[in-house]
């Protein structure tokens, strides 16, 4: 039995060493996701955390692994901010669905038809490598000298992808569980989504009103506090927990124009509750990260082999959609090939893969190896295609002038 000393102890440790992976990302730019995985899979096989430990966190992933989601949702909502952004949201928004819409029909095809793989477990596996990585490709676009309308609409893909694919990961698990005919299978998205929607939005609107009228310094916290309520009301009613989340989280996030909608006097300050959810997400992630590498086989080379499979599918499919897209909207234009090199994943993929376990360790015995080298080898290979083809977008300085390699052959 474990007691509290030796639990603050465990908890001390693996913040300390997300604290050491965030330092080890500002020095050196090593991500501290990966600093992470490699902590838990040393720990995996030196073996220094007793199993009675392992076992305790194990019992804990299935309620972090629910925080984490609330916070990746409610984080990724705050960051997009309409007025910075502007003509670049829903542009990319359209690419965040696209990433995940062309990755689940193409991939799921593939795996069910050609790979024999069982049609839900395909349409699974397929959901969860939806995203594209915020964290890894965001930090790359800002190394480079591209347009500021691109970059915003990079961001706002990333942002709202990882958004979109818990949301659509999630409402495949529930049906997976519901296990009913076609009819009563589309009576039941169609209840749960629009429950959901109402749910969400009622008690956005009247949250709104709350905080106007309650004046306190520390409304952040309570907010937090009715993402949890929503969360477990949602459950317990039958509604998209996510999705409730997610759309509570828009109304705050557009205070502004809502109170005016609605016409009632109701304005957030953002920044206290994205700091907030900052600092809390850094502690849940952390238990993640580590969690996850633990539980990693890194010797599972038949994981290995499809993870690098799935790779290649992945950045077929990604140009596809990039040069498909372009094609009907002439967004990108020159930019077109840098666009189909942004193919890493990342933290959404490690903490659904954790939800997997949760939920059902037999689909995560199946995956949740391939899980972890998609995401690994994904970074490796998106970072090499972006390194070759972004060579002609770094900025060279002339007299005290930055200009693109383009711009410097006009000057000569």
């Amino acid at each position: 039995m474990i007691n509290t000393d030796e639990l603050l102890l465990l908890l001390a440790g693996i913040l300390l060493l997300g604290f050491v992976g965030e330092i080890a990302f500002r020095k050196k730019r090593i991500p501290d996701m990966l600093f992470l995985l490699l902590i838990g899979i040393i720990i995996h096989y030196t073996g220094i955390i007793p199993t009675a430990y392992l076992s305790l966190m194990r019992n804990l992933l299935g309620f972090v692994g629910t925080f984490a989601l609330i916070f990746i949702v409610f984080g990724g909502v705050l960051r997009l901010d309409l007025k910075r952004f502007g003509k670049a949201v829903p542009k990319g928004v359209v690419m965040a669905a696209a990433d995940l819409i062309f990755t689940i029909l193409i991939l799921t095809a593939i795996l069910y038809y050609f790979l024999r793989m069982p049609f839900l477990d395909s349409l699974l596996l397929s959901a969860v490598l939806g995203e594209t990585s915020v964290a890894f490709i965001v930090p790359l676009i800002s190394r480079i000298n591209l347009g500021e309308d691109l970059k915003h609409i990079v961001e706002v893909e990333t942002i709202m992808n990882s958004v979109m694919n818990i949301i659509a990961v999630l409402l495949i698990l529930s049906v997976i569980n519901q296990q009913v005919s076609v009819v009563g299978l589309a009576g039941y998205l169609f209840g749960s989504i629009s429950e959901a929607i109402v749910l969400g939005g009622v008690v956005g609107i009247l949250w709104l009103i709350v905080l106007r009228q309650a004046l306190t310094p520390h409304y952040y916290i309570a907010t937090i506090a009715m993402l949890f309520v929503l969360w477990g009301v949602s459950d317990y009613v039958g509604a998209s927990a996510i999705l409730t989340v997610f759309v509570f989280s828009v109304i705050m996030a557009n205070s502004l124009p809502v109170s005016k909608i609605v016409k009632i006097s109701g304005i957030i300050d953002t920044e206290s509750l994205t700091y907030f959810n900052q600092e809390i997400t850094f502690f849940v992630m952390t238990l993640f990260y580590v969690y996850i590498g633990i539980l990693v086989n890194i010797f599972d080379f038949r994981g290995i082999m499809i993870a690098v499979f799935l790779v290649a599918l992945l950045i077929v499919i990604r140009f596809f959609e990039v040069f498909s897209v372009q094609g009907v909207t002439k967004w990108f234009g020159k930019d077109t090939v840098l666009m189909s090199s942004f193919v890493q994943r990342g933290s959404t993929v490690i903490v659904l893969a954790g939800i997997l376990l949760s939920a059902d360790p037999t689909v995560f015995t199946l995956f949740g190896n391939i899980l972890f080298y998609v995401v690994i080898i994904s970074i490796f290979t998106g970072s090499v295609l972006f390194s070759i083809l972004s060579k002609r977008y770094m900025a060279q300085s002339i007299g005290g002038t930055n200009y693109t390699p383009n711009e410097v052959k006009s000057t000569k």
